[in-house]
């Protein structure tokens, strides 16, 4: 990519004097093995670039706020490029050659600061929720995945060696984590940068009561840890 960097030292910067990127030229992304690439390609492959991590395309146009003619148009393009994938369930993940590419442009931007990388502070709160008998990971994992509640919206499902995350977000950038281990057991986290009584229960309620509508099982929540000042990197 390194070829299709300009001289930018004039353009306009952001408070903390790195390039903005709805300044940048429409260029900026340009290399001679993508021919060029556009600001909405960009977002949605740095938000994708978790190699383990699948996005609905609701959680796409709420993570990126891109029109959706906008996100779609981008999606076929980086799919067309085999950048991005589209399962079965219709949520959207990178490829190998996307991960490897995203992996070289997150450096490229981090070199020319045309991102940053920041820490935000977020209260968190996490519940341990105890099924008697036990059910398998993806009997529960399908009842969750894609679904929205009170002001939640789906996100996106992550897997990793221990299990399955689902994440869900309310318009306040309040979310929900749900962590389903391959043993059957669940963790359910609510971070908040305010914290509300009042959406931590309602996730806590809609969980419980979706999964005792499955079959013939006991629920038993705990509350295990509050951790105030969680932070997390972040690009902007």
């Amino acid at each position: 990519m390194d070829q299709g960097y300009q001289d930018f030292s004039n353009l306009k910067t952001g408070y903390n004097g790195n390039l903005e990127l709805e300044n940048l030229p429409k260029d900026y992304f340009y290399s001679t093995e993508y021919d060029y690439m556009t600001l909405p390609e960009v977002q949605l492959l740095l938000t994708l670039s978790d190699s383990n991590i699948s996005y609905s395309f609701s959680g796409l146009r709420k993570t990126t706020l891109l029109h959706q003619h906008q996100l779609a148009k981008a999606l076929k393009r980086l799919i067309d490029r085999d950048h991005i994938s589209k399962r079965d369930n219709g949520t959207y993940e990178t490829t190998n050659t996307g991960s490897k590419y995203t992996t070289e442009l997150i450096k490229d931007l981090i070199s020319n600061k045309a991102v940053n990388i920041q820490n935000n502070s977020f209260y968190s709160q996490w519940k341990k929720i105890h099924l008697i008998p036990p059910l398998e990971s993806e009997l529960l994992v399908s009842v969750f995945e894609k679904r929205w509640f009170g002001g939640f919206r789906f996100l996106f499902k992550r897997e990793n060696k221990d299990g399955t995350e689902l994440c869900w977000e309310d318009n306040d950038s309040n979310r929900v984590y749900l962590y389903i281990q391959k043993i059957g057991s669940i963790e359910f986290e609510y971070r908040a940068t305010v914290p509300s009584y009042s959406k931590m229960e309602e996730a806590t309620n809609w969980i419980s009561n979706e999964i005792l509508n499955l079959e013939e099982v006991n629920v038993e929540i705990e509350d295990y840890e509050i951790v105030d000042d969680f932070e997390k990197n972040t690009y902007n």
